[in-house]
């Protein structure tokens, strides 16, 4: 059923937030219902039975990448939001059918998960229903729904480091600026990952332009992988162009500090 025109503002308006979870961008699209004096979950929205989780059209939540949802895989897509509330558990529900009108046309049988979780008490209460991120790391976040003095958490987890290298070997592939496959090495190299690749990634940096900060990179990546004879070729090459001008000196000083801590 296709929603109604928008031909007047709506009692419970269009909301949207979203979050970007590493590399994943995760969107929740929405419609904001009011208290209004009523008894919400247990009244107004019962216990037991499937819920839109707002107003109007179906609650709509997509990812960019495959995620686990509190630990349980779900593929990139955009899905219906539906939810069961409880008292005490509360289901959520991932329909793959993402554009419908309320829950009326809500069919179980295209859910690509459900899950439950425990609702909790709501800091302070909230005449309007919203959805909020906290918690949010470059592999994590949890998404709230809260309104009245109910909060539902749900936890969404993401293989950030396969996405970047995914992302990364197609990015370095067609590469026409130094900074690209850099950027990608210097992530792999702070959280000490896949480091030939890495090395991979910073040759075609190099190739593309040779400057401080790619010749630096290298350097530290070799000398992650206790290659050290060759980082020491590296790092002279970049103290040499950083005194010629490719380098700030704050970046020398730290970098130069670095190579003499290596055996």
């Amino acid at each position: 059923m296709p929603p109604p025109p928008h031909c007047s503002p709506r009692v419970s308006p269009n909301a949207a937030v979203s979050q970007t979870v590493g590399v994943t961008d995760v969107r929740i699209t929405y419609g904001r219902p009011s208290v209004k004096g009523r008894d919400v979950f247990g009244g107004l929205v019962p216990y037991g039975e499937v819920w839109r989780t707002g107003a109007n059209e179906a609650t709509t939540i997509s990812f960019s990448n495959d995620v686990r949802i509190e630990g349980e895989p779900l593929e990139a897509g955009t899905y219906g939001l539906f939810t069961v509330p409880g008292r005490d558990s509360w289901t959520v529900i991932f329909n793959e059918t993402a554009e419908q009108w309320g829950a009326y046309e809500y069919d179980e049988s295209r859910d690509a998960l459900r899950v439950n979780v425990e609702p909790t008490d709501a800091p302070h209460p909230h005449e309007q229903m919203s959805f909020h991120f906290s918690d949010v790391t470059d592999r994590s976040a949890t998404a709230a729904l809260v309104w009245d003095e109910t909060r539902v958490p749900v936890r969404i987890e993401t293989d950030t480091d396969a996405h970047v290298r995914a992302e990364a070997e197609a990015a370095a592939a067609d590469a026409e600026d130094w900074r690209a496959p850099l950027r990608y090495a210097a992530y792999a190299l702070e959280h000490d990952l896949y480091p030939e690749a890495a090395l991979d990634w910073v040759n075609r940096s190099m190739a593309l332009e040779e400057n401080f900060q790619n010749a630096a990179a290298k350097a530290r990546l070799l000398a992650s992988m206790e290659r050290y004879e060759e980082a020491r070729q590296f790092a002279e090459q970049a103290v040499r162009m950083a005194e010629e001008g490719n380098g700030t000196p704050q970046g020398l000083e730290q970098f130069e500090e670095q190579v003499a801590d290596w055996p």
